[in-house]
C-alpha cells in the first residue's frame, strides 16, 4: 500500500519495531512511488511524492530514480513545487550528473523572475550544485545580480558568484569590480558574502589580490571596529559582538597580506588588539584567537606578534576542549620551522599530550615533539618520548622508533649515550627498528677501539636478554654482541675478582656482617632461568636508572643463547643468528669441555628443524665443533671484521604518517648539513607509515627508486667541498630520519644569512605574487604562486596549487620536486590528497638559492582520475629573471 501524505510515511516508519520492519516499509513505499511517476503526471501528486523521497534520502536509502522528477517540479510555476523541486535537487544531484544541464534554463528563467524569493531559490541551487557548464552560461545573470537593489539577492548572488568562481577561475575578473562595493555595503549578510567573494578572487586573480591590498586599511577599521565597540543583540555570540563577522575579515587579510610587508604593516596593530581582548573562555573566544594567531603566523608581521601568537597557540594546549588542543598541535606544527625558539618554550605541555586520551592529539602530539628535538634538549626529549613508547598506539611505534634512532644518531655527544639510548629504543621498541639502523648500531660499537664499551653493551645485552626476548631486533643485535665479545662479557676486573673471592670466603664462614652482606650485593643479581615474556610486550625499564649490567658464568651464556634459539617467539633470522652466536661461544671458550658439550646438546636439537636454513646451520657448526677440525676452528669463529657499510647518495623525502600514505616527496642534494634540517614534516625517510617493519622497507626503496631517477642530469655547478668526516657523514645519513607530520625541514640558519644585496635584487613586485602555469594535462591544473619576505631575501616560497578543471575526482596525488644541487628545496605537506570536480588543494614549496641562480625545477605528478592513473615529469624554468 502507498501512503497518501508524508506525515503517514513518517508515522509508519516510526512504529517500526526492527530494522527489518523499517526497510520493508520503505521498499513498499519506493515502488509505489516510482509506478505514480510512471502512471500519474498529476503535479499534486508528483509535489508529494518528492516530498517522501527526501524523507526516505535522509533515512539512507537511495532514490536516484527520482532525480528527473525534482526537476519537473523545479520548472512548475507554483513557488511551494518550486522549493521542493530546487531542494530534490540540491540534495540528489551533483555537478558531475549529465541531467544537471536539464536544470540550466529553468535557472536562468527564475533568476529573472519578478518574485524575488524564487530567484533566491535558483541562486541558492546554483551556489549548491553548479558544474562547469552551469556556470559559464549563468554567470552573466550572477553579475547582474550583484547589482540589485535587493540586499536579499545581492547576499545570495555573491555566494553563487563564490561557486562560480570555484568552477571556472577564468570568470573571476568578472566579480572584481563588485566587491568594493558588497564590502562596504550596510547589510550584514551582503558584506559577510563580499568578503567571502573576494577571499576566493584572491586565489585565482592577481587583479583581485591588488584590489584587495588596497582595501587593507578599510578591513582592518571593521576589524578594530567590531573588536571594541558594544556587541550588538543582533549578532553576538556569547558575549562578543559579530565572531563570524570577525573571522571572515581575519581569513581575507590573511589571503591579501601573504607576500606584502607594506599590508601585513597596517594589520600588526588590530591583530594585537584583537589577540589582547579576547579570551578562551568559550568557544567563540578561542575560535577568533585561532584565527588570529593563525593570520599572524601566515603573513610577514613584527616577530612580538608572532610570539604572542605562539603564545596563544601554547595556552590551547591546556584547554579542556581537544578541538582547540588538536588545532594549536597542527599549528604549532606548522609554525616551528620559522618559530622555533618561541613553540620550544611549551615542550613540557606538548610532552603531556602525547599521554592524552585522544588518539589525534598523540599523533600531533608525537610529530611535534620529534620537531623540537636539538641539541640542547635531546636527552630530556628522547627519555620523555621512550616513556611513552611502550604505551602508545601500535600505529606510530614504527614511525617513533625510526625517528627515535634518527635523533640519537644525529645529536649522541658521546658513544656511550649514544649506545645506552639505542640500547634502550631496541629493548622498549626493537621490533619496529628496520635493518639499516640495526646495522649501524652494531657497527657503531664494531668500530670501538675501547673495549670497555663494547664490554658494557654486551652486558647489557644479555642482561636486558634474559629478562625480555619478545622484540626481535633486540635479539638480533643482543645475539650478535654476545656471540662476537662472549669473551669480555664473562671477564671480571682485578676488583670484581677480589670481591667475589671475599664474597666466597665470606659465605664460608659461620656468620656475615653488614659489610659482608654489601659485599655480596654489590655481585649482582644471579642469572634466573628466564622464560620467555608474553610476545610483544616489552619489559619497562626505569630511565632514571642505569641498564642493568650482568656478568655471567660461560654456562649461563649457553644457557640463554640455548633458550633464545629453543623459544617459539624469535623469528627465524634471530634464530639463525643464535646459532652463530653459540658456535662462537664455544670457540671462545674452547678449553672448557663443559660448555662445548652444553653447546653441541644447543646444536643438536635444530639438526632436524622444519626450517632448512637453521637445519642447515645447526649440521655445519656441529661438525665444526668436532675434534677433527679444533685446529681451523678459532679461525672460522674469530671477531668479525668492522662491517661494511655502503653510503648511498643524500637524499630527504617525506611521508604523511596521518594518512598512511605517500603525499609529498623532495630531494635534497648538498655537500653540507646542519642539525638544524632535522626539523621536518610527517614520517620522513623511513617513517614506515605501515605497522610492520618489511612492508614500510619495501615503501621506502620504492621512494627512494623515484626520487634518484628524477633529476638524474647534470645539475648547475656548485661550489666545491671537501668530503665529510664519518662522524659527520653518519650525522648526514640519519638527517631525514626525524622528519614529522606535519612540516618539513626549515632551511638552515647559515643559509639564511643575508648579505649585501640591494632592495631591488631582493623584491620584485611585478613578478612576485603571480600565477605561473607549469602543467595543464588530465583535468589537473598546477600552477606556482613565488612570494618572498624580505628578512630572508634567499628564500623563495612557491605555492603550488592544484586544481580539478576536469569531469570527475581526482585523488591519490603525489608530487615530487628536485632542484639542482646549488639550491636547496623543502616542502610542506599538502592541504589534501583528493581533490573534487572545481576543487582545489595547495602544498608549499621554499627554495634556498643563495647562489642566486636560475630557480629550475623538475617535478614528478602522478594521480588517478576517473579509475585510471596518470604519471607525468616535466621541467619549469620559466620563472622570470628577477625571482631568484
Amino acid at each position: 500500500m502507498s501512503f497518501f501524505r508524508l506525515k503517514d510515511l513518517i508515522r509508519a516508519v516510526r512504529v517500526c519495531k526492527t530494522a527489518t520492519d523499517e526497510r520493508n516499509v520503505i521498499r513498499r513505499e519506493s515502488a509505489a512511488i516510482r509506478t505514480s511517476f510512471k502512471e500519474v503526471e498529476s503535479q499534486d501528486a508528483r509535489f508529494v511524492n518528492v516530498q517522501k523521497l527526501l524523507y526516505i534520502y535522509l533515512l539512507g536509502f537511495p532514490v536516484q530514480f527520482g532525480q528527473l522528477e525534482c526537476l519537473k517540479l523545479a520548472a512548475s510555476p507554483r513557488f511551494s513545487d518550486k522549493r521542493v523541486g530546487y531542494l530534490g535537487v540540491t540534495l540528489l544531484l551533483d555537478e558531475k550528473q549529465d541531467i544537471l544541464t536539464l536544470l540550466t534554463n529553468s535557472l536562468k528563467n527564475d533568476m529573472n523572475n519578478a518574485d524575488d524569493y524564487i530567484v533566491g531559490l535558483a541562486l541558492t541551487t546554483l551556489s549548491c550544485v553548479a558544474s562547469s557548464e552551469v556556470a559559464n552560461d549563468l554567470a552573466d545573470e550572477v553579475e547582474r545580480l550583484l547589482d540589485s537593489p535587493r540586499s536579499y539577492l545581492r547576499k545570495k548572488a555573491a555566494l553563487a558568484a563564490v561557486r562560480i568562481v570555484r568552477r571556472e577561475p577564468d570568470l573571476a575578473d568578472a566579480f572584481v569590480g563588485r566587491v568594493g562595493a558588497l564590502i562596504n555595503d550596510r547589510h550584514h549578510g551582503v558584506k559577510m558574502g563580499g568578503l567571502i567573494l573576494l577571499e576566493e578572487l584572491c586565489n585565482y586573480s592577481q587583479e583581485a589580490l591588488e584590489a584587495g591590498r588596497k582595501l587593507v586599511s578599510v578591513l582592518a577599521r571593521q576589524l578594530r571596529g567590531l573588536a571594541t565597540s558594544e556587541p550588538s543583540p543582533e549578532h553576538s555570540v556569547r558575549g562578543i559582538n559579530d565572531p563570524f563577522m570577525q573571522i571572515s575579515l581575519m581569513r581575507l587579510m590573511r589571503v591579501v597580506a601573504r607576500g606584502s610587508q607594506e599590508a601585513s604593516d597596517e594589520l600588526n596593530d588590530v591583530l594585537t588588539l584583537v589577540a589582547t581582548l579576547d579570551d578562551t573562555a568559550s568557544n567563540v573566544g578561542t575560535a577568533i584567537l585561532y584565527e588570529c594567531a593563525v593570520t599572524a603566523l601566515a603573513i610577514p608581521s613584527d616577530q612580538p606578534l608572532r610570539v604572542l601568537a605562539i603564545n596563544l597557540l601554547g595556552k590551547f594546549l591546556a584547554n579542556t576542549d581537544n578541538n582547540a588542543r588538536y588545532v594549536a598541535l597542527a599549528t604549532l606544527s606548522a609554525a616551528v620551522i620559522t618559530e622555533a625558539p618561541s613553540v620550544q618554550r611549551h615542550r613540557d605541555t606538548v610532552l603531556q599530550c602525547m599521554r592524552d586520551d585522544d588518539i589525534s592529539i598523540r599523533r600531533r602530539a608525537v610529530d611535534l615533539s620529534f620537531a623540537l628535538i636539538n641539541a640542547e634538549n635531546v636527552k630530556h626529549i628522547v627519555n620523555e618520548i621512550l616513556r611513552v613508547l611502550p604505551h602508545i598506539d601500535l600505529e606510530f611505534r614504527s614511525s617513533m622508533v625510526y625517528r627515535l634512532s634518527a635523533a640519537i644518531t644525529l645529536y649522541a655527544d658521546s658513544h656511550e649515550w649514544h649506545v645506552e639510548r639505542m640500547l634502550r629504543v631496541l629493548s622498549l621498541g626493537g621490533s619496529y627498528l628496520n635493518a639499516r639502523d640495526l646495522h649501524k648500531f652494531i657497527r657503531l660499537i664494531a668500530a670501538q677501539v675501547d673495549e670497555g664499551l663494547q664490554r658494557r653493551a654486551t652486558r647489557i645485552s644479555f642482561a636486558l636478554l634474559d629478562r625480555d626476548i619478545s622484540q626481535d631486533k633486540m635479539v638480533i643485535a643482543g645475539v650478535w654482541l654476545i656471540g662476537e665479545y662472549a669473551d669480555l662479557l664473562v671477564a671480571r676486573s682485578q676488583q670484581q675478582q677480589a670481591a667475589d673471592s671475599k664474597a666466597v670466603a665470606a659465605a664460608k664462614s659461620p656468620g656475615l656482617d653488614e659489610d659482608d652482606l654489601d659485599i655480596l650485593g654489590a655481585l649482582g643479581r644471579p642469572i634466573k632461568e628466564s622464560a620467555p615474556s608474553e610476545p610483544n610486550v616489552p619489559a619497562a625499564l626505569d630511565l632514571d636508572q642505569d641498564l642493568p649490567e650482568a656478568i655471567p658464568e660461560p654456562a649461563d651464556v649457553v644457557r640463554l643463547l640455548s633458550s633464545i634459539s629453543r623459544s617459539p617467539v624469535i623469528s627465524s633470522p634471530a634464530r639463525r643468528m643464535t646459532l652463530t652466536a653459540l658456535a662462537k661461544v664455544a670457540g671462545r671458550f674452547a678449553d672448557q669441555p663443559s660448555v662445548l658439550s652444553s653447546v653441541r646438546t644447543a646444536l643438536a636439537h635444530h639438526t632436524h628443524s622444519m626450517d632448512q636454513e637453521v637445519q642447515a646451520r645447526a649440521v655445519e657448526f656441529e661438525k665444526l665443533l668436532s675434534n677433527e677440525l679444533d685446529t681451523v676452528r678459532a679461525a672460522v669463529v674469530e671477531r668479525m671484521p668492522l662491517p661494511e657499510y655502503a653510503e648511498v647518495p643524500y637524499e630527504e623525502y617525506v611521508l604523511n604518517p596521518t594518512a598512511m600514505r605517500m603525499k609529498a616527496l623532495t630531494v635534497i642534494k648538498r655537500p653540507a648539513i646542519q642539525p638544524e634540517d632535522l626539523i621536518g614534516d610527517g614520517s620522513a625517510g623511513g617513517s614506515k607509515a605501515a605497522t610492520t617493519a618489511a612492508a614500510a622497507e619495501a615503501n621506502k626503496q620504492s621512494v627512494v627508486s623515484d626520487l634518484l631517477n628524477l633529476m638524474d642530469e647534470a645539475p648547475a655547478a656548485a661550489p666545491s667541498s671537501p668530503p665529510p668526516q664519518p662522524q659527520q657523514q653518519s650525522r648526514m645519513d640519519s638527517i631525514a630520519d626525524l622528519l614529522s607530520s606535519t612540516t618539513l625541514s626549515p632551511i638552515p640558519a647559515s643559509s639564511q644569512a643575508t648579505s649585501p644585496v640591494s632592495e631591488s635584487a631582493i623584491i620584485n613586485n611585478d613578478d612576485l605574487g603571480k600565477e605561473y602555469s607549469v602543467f595543464n594535462e588530465h583535468g589537473l591544473k598546477i600552477t606556482l604562486t613565488p612570494t618572498k619576505k624580505p628578512s630572508a631575501p634567499q628564500v623563495i616560497d612557491l605555492l603550488a596549487k592544484f586544481t580539478n578543471i576536469g569531469e570527475s575526482a581526482i585523488s591519490d596525488v603525489a608530487f615530487l620536486v628536485a632542484v639542482p644541487k646549488s639550491q636547496k628545496i623543502q616542502i610542506h605537506p599538502p592541504s589534501g590528497q583528493h581533490i573534487s570536480v572545481g576543487a582545489n588543494i595547495t602544498q608549499l614549496l621554499r627554495v634556498s638559492n643563495p647562489s642566486k641562480s636560475a630557480i629550475r625545477l623538475r617535478m614528478k605528478i602522478s594521480f588517478t582520475e576517473d579509475g585510471q592513473k596518470h604519471e607525468s615529469m616535466f621541467d619549469y624554468s620559466g620563472f622570470p629573471a628577477s625571482i631568484v
